[in-house]
């Protein structure tokens, strides 16, 4: 019987109700959770797990996060409260951590993991981002082609910036449609009808933390959509591949399913695998190209913090 004790910090943002929505696999992992929130409201909230309600009290103090075998932060933002779990961190270096929402102030505390069954060599971790834990499972299944390298390409929905996010490229599309001036904007950008190539420096350390066998240069984009993840691998082999191997080799990746064409973002919403077109090779095939699609809020979400919660407890 499952005895840990655990903290879900900020249970009801996106990410926080997505890993309560795992009780299932919870119930056999943890004993007891309780909760903490870290917005400016003091007011307690209500949170419900495998349909049994808990109050959500405001994180008011260190003390509040003791006594825990892990605490699993989904906050989407940071605020001053997390300056308790800081200082808690500070005066308790082997805390069990996980940081499901990758969010700035515990960026240079964690190490990102896409939930590895060896043993972590960090206690505070990070739920890497949904297209470095599906290109991950990709290269664990293609390592006996020899060595190759490659690019990552990733279009990140509003979803990726928080809750409020979506909310508020619901209110530019609006906007743009009435032709009115887009006052309400996200990470100070206008997503609505568009796209936005952004900085990838974060992304890019993270490829090559997590995994460092395979060199990749990534680049990243904001898209002007509200869920699902979406990235494009090209792979380049120092010999020509069968592609009947690969893709019997994909074939066996965990969390990675091979789906017809057309392919549709909304086809992964709630879907615990990650969807992967038809390989395409190049005419010589040393050139490979995947597409991903991934519901981020799951895969390099909830069930990925699950799985770095097992090895953590």
């Amino acid at each position: 019987m499952a005895t840990s004790k655990i903290l879900v910090l900020d249970p009801l943002t996106l990410m926080g109700k997505e890993f309560l929505g795992c009780s299932e696999r919870l119930d056999g992992l943890v004993g007891e959770v309780d909760y903490r929130h870290t917005d400016d409201d003091p007011e307690h909230q209500l949170a419900e797990m495998a349909g049994r309600p808990g109050l959500v009290p405001p994180l008011e103090g260190p003390e509040d996060l003791e006594g825990f075998d892990a605490i699993v932060v989904t906050s989407d933002r940071c605020t001053a409260r997390h300056d308790h779990l800081l200082a808690h961190l500070d005066t308790n270096p082997d805390t069990a951590l996980v940081d499901a929402t990758r969010i700035d102030c515990l960026r240079d505390r964690t190490t990102p993991s896409v939930g590895s069954p060896t043993a972590p060599s960090s206690r505070q971790l990070r739920v890497a981002h949904p297209a470095i834990v599906a290109t991950s499972a990709v290269v664990e299944v293609l390592a006996h082609f020899g060595r190759f390298g490659g690019v990552l390409a990733v279009d990140d929905p509003a979803s990726s910036c928080g809750q409020k996010a979506v909310e508020t490229l619901a209110q530019q599309a609006r906007q743009r449609i009435q032709g009115a001036p887009v006052e309400d904007l996200i990470d100070n950008q206008i997503l609505a009808f568009t796209m936005l190539a952004v900085e990838d420096d974060e992304l890019q350390e993270e490829a090559a933390l997590v995994i460092p066998e395979v060199p990749l240069a990534v680049t990243r984009v904001l898209a002007g959509h509200f869920h699902g993840h979406l990235a494009q691998l090209g792979l380049s082999f120092s010999e020509p591949v069968d592609e009947g191997s690969v893709r019997e080799a994909l074939s066996l990746a965990s969390i990675i399913e091979e789906a017809s064409l057309p392919l549709s973002l909304d086809s992964v919403l709630d879907n615990d695998r990650v969807l992967v077109t038809p390989p395409r090779f190049s005419p010589d095939r040393r050139h490979l190209a995947l597409t991903f699609m991934a519901d981020g809020l799951r895969i390099g979400g909830a069930l990925t913090a699950v799985d770095i919660l097992e090895t953590l407890i």
